[in-house]
């Protein structure tokens, strides 16, 4: 199975699809088709009909010259050329339908598709989105849903209209011709096999001019975020030769590019007329002979020409078909994973809470290394812990095991008694609120921002929390209030209001359990001086659970748990650790005399 986790590149798995579809694909393709089958009756239907009426053309032009043109009846003429735009009217008709028919079939399908991988990846656990690139997940949804799309709408209604012109053109050709029809048959590898060599060139040719564009966005992208950083330490000019030299590139490939496929098209256009050649020299002479007429020589050359795109298409769509398969396996393997944090069968209620959260022998990893080893300690309600220690200590992986975002390898966390696995991740939500170090601000104004873009959270919350905090000046300094439009993450507001804007979210929700994540490790000492007074009116009276980078801000706290190699080291007051003497003291000193973040 194809594994989301891997790194190996998607296209790798287009060439596998390319040598080998999988045919148990098929199955799982065709429910995607439930409630559709309506539609596609119809559309098969209009498909026959619109070939029916093309292929039968070519018939109707040769009795309008052997019949009409050559015979000098203009009367029949006329009727016979009324007929032949009646059936060309008919033929575009029954096309339209059936493009617009399959069309919107498609896009229901996969709009549907997208909706359920997107629902589906809500569902998945920390541990998924850590190790997915964000590129290739989206790439999932959006490009592969895409390839899907066009698999269900152009690709299928081209190759199976393209294969009926084809059978019914050639059944004609036999009925009319058996020699002439042989002829034309004879040509047919040719045309067939100069399509399957250019194919197979431009395929990985396609395929590097592709990477090297990547390259390119991707550079561009890198260094267009970098620019300050690059112009401070004067590395503009190499920037831009980089550039440079992955445009000349791209352009010096996509040159050979643009060669083999108009190669290509050259190839695909000769053959016929090659056949055509043939056909008009052996034709003239049963003309002269008085075995064929000019008419039916004419229904050959138009089913000649006629045939040459739909075997075109189909050269064509054969490798988009493969790709669009290789995108179902990547889209059905997404939807086969599953979470590894499971909801139970029988959720218990999450209850008012009212005792204290513990800790008892913990152990997590996010690999075969534990992070954490038999952590205990407890958290009672009412009542603020600090959890502090150096970077890779477990302070973070505290937080991520109480919502949830993992679970326990043994041990277990308990909520009131009730062991936090017994409760669903979103009940545990609706009781937890964060205020993280990484702000994100929704687009869409500060009022949408404030409630996080739900619709049921009142007014009055949002006042509430604003008064709180004592943030009325932030929204007065705009014209709209709260209804102000934010620019891109809140660029049109200092880094301070942005996350004083994030303890106002935090406070809306009104939460029985708040957890700050270094919320205010980012900002210079007078910033953070003033968030420290709406951080302490977020905290009265509420269960908080705050991760620490600068130790000043945490003296305050009931509790403070210090954590060293994924260990509990220490526990106690502020004043009580400093007693201590222990890794807390010597963190807080060295802190408080040199500047020092632990």
């Amino acid at each position: 199975m194809f594994d989301l986790y891997d790194d190996n590149d998607d296209d790798a798995h287009e060439e596998q699809a390319t040598k080998k579809l999988k045919l148990s694909l098929i199955p799982k393709i065709a429910q995607l088709f439930q409630g559709h089958h309506g539609k596609i009756v119809l559309a098969l239907g209009f498909a026959f009909a619109s070939t029916l009426f093309l292929v039968g053309l070519p018939l109707l032009f040769r009795r309008i010259i052997d019949d009409g043109i050559a015979k000098s009846n203009a009367t029949l003429t006329l009727y016979l050329a009324l007929g032949y735009l009646v059936m060309t009217v008919l033929y575009r008709t029954f096309e339209y339908l059936q493009t617009v028919l399959v069309g919107s079939m498609g896009i229901s399908i996969v709009n549907s598709l997208k909706m359920k991988l997107l629902k589906h990846t809500l569902t998945l656990s920390i541990r998924f989105f850590d190790k997915t690139e964000t590129g290739k997940l989206i790439s999932r949804i959006e490009s592969d849903s895409q390839r899907m799309f066009m698999l269900f709408s152009s690709v299928g209604l081209q190759l199976f209209s393209s294969s009926l012109i084809i059978l019914f053109s050639f059944a004609v050709m036999f009925t009319v011709n058996v020699e002439f029809t042989l002829y034309v048959l004879c040509c047919a590898p040719l045309f067939l096999g100069s399509a399957i060599i250019v194919f197979s060139r431009m395929r990985p040719m396609f395929r590097k001019d592709r990477e090297i564009y990547s390259q390119i966005t991707g550079f561009a992208g890198e260094h267009i975020s970098a620019i300050p950083l690059l112009r401070n330490l004067k590395s503009i000019e190499w920037s831009r030769n980089k550039f440079l030299a992955l445009n000349r590139e791209k352009t010096k490939f996509s040159f050979k590019v643009e060669a083999i496929e108009a190669s290509f098209w050259g190839v695909m256009f000769l053959t016929p007329m090659i056949a055509t050649t043939i056909i008009f020299y052996l034709g003239s002479n049963q003309i002269a002979s008085g075995v064929m007429t000019i008419g039916t020589l004419l229904l050959f050359y138009q089913y000649i020409t006629g045939i040459m795109m739909p075997l075109i298409t189909i050269s064509a769509q054969i490798s988009e078909v493969q790709k669009a398969f290789a995108s179902s396996e990547r889209i059905f393997d997404l939807l086969a994973t599953q979470p590894e944090v499971k909801n139970p069968v029988i959720p218990a209620t999450v209850p008012e809470f009212s005792d204290c959260i513990k800790f008892e022998n913990v152990t997590f990893g996010y690999s075969d290394s534990p992070i954490l080893k038999n952590v205990s300690f407890d958290i009672k309600k009412g009542t603020s812990v600090a959890i502090v220690g150096a970077t890779g200590a477990g302070k973070t992986t505290i937080t991520s095991l109480l919502t949830r975002w993992y679970d326990v390898q043994s041990g277990k966390i308990t909520l009131d008694g009730i062991n936090i696995k017994d409760f669903r991740q979103q009940d545990l939500a609706k009781i937890m609120s964060f205020v993280m170090q990484d702000i994100y601000l929704f687009p869409g104004s500060i009022r949408d921002n404030l409630r996080a873009m739900r619709i049921d959270i009142p007014d009055s919350q949002v006042e509430e929390a604003i008064r709180s905090l004592d943030i009325e000046h932030i929204i007065a300094r705009f014209e709209n209030g709260l209804d102000t439009v934010l620019s891109e993450n809140g660029k049109n507001l200092s880094f301070g209001e942005r996350q004083l804007l994030s303890f106002a979210r935090a406070l809306t929700f009104q939460p029985e359990i708040l957890i700050i994540d270094e919320a205010t490790s980012s900002v210079d000492p007078a910033t953070e001086a003033r968030l420290q007074d709406s951080l302490l009116t977020l905290l009265e009276g509420r269960t908080s659970i705050i991760i620490a980078h600068r130790l000043s801000t945490i003296v305050h706290a009931d509790k403070i748990v210090v954590m060293d190699q994924g260990q509990l080291a220490e526990e106690g007051t502020h004043d009580e650790l400093l007693l201590q003497n222990g890794i807390y003291a010597r963190l807080y000193h060295l802190q408080s005399g040199q500047n020092y973040y632990a």
